[in-house]
């Protein structure tokens, strides 16, 4: 791997980004600010492959995670989301809609144009080390693909195609088929198994297990711990409750519920993966807004401070690393308060709304304006 050689002394960087579709132009956004201020903070423009230690992605924040490993400026990638959507969200032909809403064959030529097709897991041409999350469908559990040598499945998996592997993470059920590919079993042999979205599990936000894959020694890379030593910083696509009118609920057909629970297992693991990185992280940024919801203490589909403070002081635990959430609440409220009035929030955080592609770039630009402020993270990047 091409990385360089990381300081002893120096904090740990690491970058977590969830999937959500096209709407994740929403943190491709706040990664351009973000690669933007620390350029101007530091003096040494650099990609953020270099800026960060280890990146982790989930479906569509696999394909961001991996095109940061590969060297890729922030806007490229913003970019290729523009470019990617409306080549790759085109209908399968009617009898194939029972299984799925669009066919493999376009994503996966664009993740083959922009990984390349003979890219594996351990190339050296990749900058940094990623975690990108799929689910075996095969076995029935979760795959966490990383191309840290120290990692027990390493030398089988640093040979797979890195395409598949991105394919397979956002292999989203009902809207891509599965995704098939072989992997080595370390006995000689190739055992070929079936890959759907890792958001169709608790991973859908990858922040929690990369804290765990960076520390943890069985883990077997055991950067230290605290939150003067590690930094994470964690990017959303939105959230966005899916509500269902009075009466509705029963008229629901089999698809309309597929795609309701897909969407309501992000929502819910999201909201558990940051009530969990909050209790343990420091947290240097915290955005108030009118849109935080007092009965339920959500804000932006993160517990709001003071939830989290005073789960804190009852636990009475130390904080284990700096923790920065970056996200938004695509309600109609929370839109108002960016200035996004003209924007439909039921139509933005569709994940495969093609047609509202600026409206994505917009939200994200507010969301990036607003809680994007590198300066107050510094101290994480002097080296």
């Amino acid at each position: 791997m091409g990385t360089s050689v990381i300081s002893s002394n120096r904090p740990r960087r690491l970058l977590s980004i969830d999937g959500g579709g096209l709407c994740g132009l929403i943190p491709a956004q706040a990664l351009i600010l973000m690669e933007k201020q620390l350029d101007e903070l530091t003096g040494s423009p650099q990609p953020l492959s270099k800026r960060f230690d280890m990146i982790g992605g989930t479906s569509t924040g696999a394909i961001l995670a991996a095109g940061l490993a590969k060297g890729m400026k922030a806007a490229e990638l913003r970019d290729f989301y523009v470019d990617l959507g409306p080549g790759i969200f085109k209908k399968s032909f009617p009898l194939e809609w029972i299984w799925h809403k669009y066919p493999s064959d376009p994503i996966e030529r664009y993740l083959k144009e922009k990984f390349g097709e003979t890219t594996t897991l351990g190339d050296t041409s990749l900058q940094t080390y990623v975690l990108l999350v799929a689910k075996n469908a095969t076995l029935g559990n979760n795959w966490f693909f990383t191309n840290h040598p120290n990692n027990k499945f390493f030398a089988n998996n640093k040979d797979i195609p890195l395409w598949h592997i991105v394919r397979a993470s956002s292999a989203a059920p009902t809207y891509f088929p599965p995704h098939a590919f072989a992997v080595p079993d370390g006995k000689g042999d190739e055992v070929i198994y079936e890959f759907i979205d890792g958001g169709v599990s608790s991973y859908n936000n990858p922040a929690l297990q990369l804290f765990l894959e960076a520390t943890v020694p069985e883990y077997k890379i055991g950067w230290p711990m605290g939150e003067e030593n590690l930094l994470l910083i964690s990017l959303g696509t939105g959230f966005s409750p899916m509500t269902i009118a009075s009466g509705r609920a029963c008229h629901h057909t089999v698809l309309d519920w597929a795609q309701y629970v897909l969407r309501e297992l992000m929502n819910e693991a999201n909201l558990q993966q940051n009530m969990l990185m909050g209790l343990i992280g420091e947290r240097p940024l915290v955005q108030i807004s009118a849109a935080a919801d007092a009965a339920t203490g959500v804000l932006d589909g993160t517990p709001t401070p003071s939830v989290i403070s005073g789960m804190s002081d009852r636990l009475g635990t130390k904080k284990l690393l700096t923790y920065q959430r970056i996200t938004v609440g695509l309600t109609r409220e929370r839109l108002d308060s960016l200035g996004l009035k003209d924007v439909n929030p039921l139509k933005v955080r569709e994940m495969d709304a093609v047609d509202e592609i600026p409206n994505m770039i917009r939200v994200g630009e507010a969301v990036a304006g607003e809680q994007v402020h590198m300066e107050r993270l510094i101290r994480f990047f002097r080296e």
